[in-house]
């Protein structure tokens, strides 16, 4: 089978001297302790040169959902504009499903860690609430006031989204985007350790004034009024450009 192109979805090594190559990353200006900063911008920069493109997911502007992370002066580096599984903002009901929907991801045992907190956390109020655990098992349960599922379809998850009132979830930039074109209101706890997604929750707890906490202090009990993501206006005419410039 002869191959024109390959699009590599944040994968270094994903790649050949036979095609064009295209990269797909948001994360290019990492961000994080100076000297671990300097470092690994070294070694992501030698890694994306090697690509003909790297397609990175945003805007460039003020409108940026990821911040300083994709700012760079490389010519093969373009916006291609924000992308989500879900094309529909989420409207305001009278009446909620659930209270607060918890959306766990993420490398254990931080999903864990998180997961019990919340459960604790949901135990404690008088309302129904969810977690969507993202754990390899096709069981629904029921405990107490908590609904609990291990994975759903695209179409189910957006259901449940838009019947919850306030969701809970990583700081992950997929979630960002998702929940920018959702405009749902949104507590954001990022993964211990890991930079990107503590610099994204910081980022906009500024830029769009959500609730950020660390996971080692959550509590619903001191968390004031969630607010959405700031909601972008997205560009179509970016991603035309893109295929134009590789011949697509």
């Amino acid at each position: 089978m002869n191959l024109d192109y390959i699009i590599s979805d944040n994968r270094f090594g994903f790649r050949s001297k036979y095609t064009t190559n295209i990269f797909i990353c948001h994360q290019i200006n990492i961000q994080g302790p100076l000297l671990l900063k300097i470092m690994m911008r070294k070694i992501n920069y030698g890694f994306i040169k090697k690509f003909d493109q790297c397609w990175i997911p945003d805007l460039n502007g003020k409108e940026k959902l990821s911040g300083k992370l994709s700012i760079n002066k490389f010519k093969n580096c373009h916006y291609i504009g924000t992308l989500s599984r879900f094309n529909k903002v989420c409207k305001p009901k009278e009446k909620w499903t659930y209270k607060y929907l918890a959306i766990l991801s993420g490398p254990e045992p931080q999903r864990s860690i998180l997961e019990k907190k919340i459960i604790q956390a949901f135990n404690e109020i008088d309302a129904q609430c969810a977690i969507i655990q993202g754990v390899p098992s096709n069981e629904k349960l029921r405990l107490n006031k908590i609904d609990f599922f291990p994975h759903l379809k695209t179409m189910d998850f957006f259901n449940i989204i838009d019947n919850s009132e306030t969701i809970i979830c990583r700081s992950g930039y997929s979630s960002i985007m998702d929940l920018s074109t959702l405009q749902k209101q949104v507590i954001l706890i990022p993964t211990p350790g890991q930079t990107e997604q503590e610099y994204l929750s910081k980022y906009h707890q500024t830029k769009s004034n959500v609730t950020t906490v660390k996971q080692s202090a959550f509590s619903l009990d001191k968390i004031k009024k969630p607010t959405p993501i700031k909601q972008t206006t997205n560009d179509s005419q970016l991603m035309t450009n893109v295929f134009k410039s590789c011949g697509l």
